[in-house]
């Protein structure tokens, strides 16, 4: 299922025109990457835009991309899904 983590710019963001304060949101798949990139595919978002840098890949939603989260994952619901994602990694 795709997943959505609502947070703040803590910063101004000038190439991306995100100011301070802004919603921002991270999407991902609770089930695997495909999943994401079938999700962001549907949305006109390409695969290559993926954040993979950390132990959960997920799109960056901002601007009027924010409009295509749908209701946000609670803090305990994140942290559970990070674990699993690690957790992925190791196997």
């Amino acid at each position: 299922m795709i997943r959505f983590h609502y947070h703040t710019a803590q910063r101004d963001i000038p190439r991306l025109d995100v100011k301070k304060g802004d919603t921002l949101v991270h999407a991902y798949s609770d089930t695997s990457v495909e999943e994401l990139i079938e999700w962001g595919r549907s949305h006109d978002l390409r695969a290559e835009w993926i954040d993979r840098r950390n132990a959960l890949p997920h799109y960056d939603l901002f601007g009027e991309g924010v409009s295509l989260a749908g209701t946000g994952v609670t803090r305990a619901e994140l942290v559970a899904d990070l674990r699993m994602w690690r957790a992925r990694r190791v196997e």
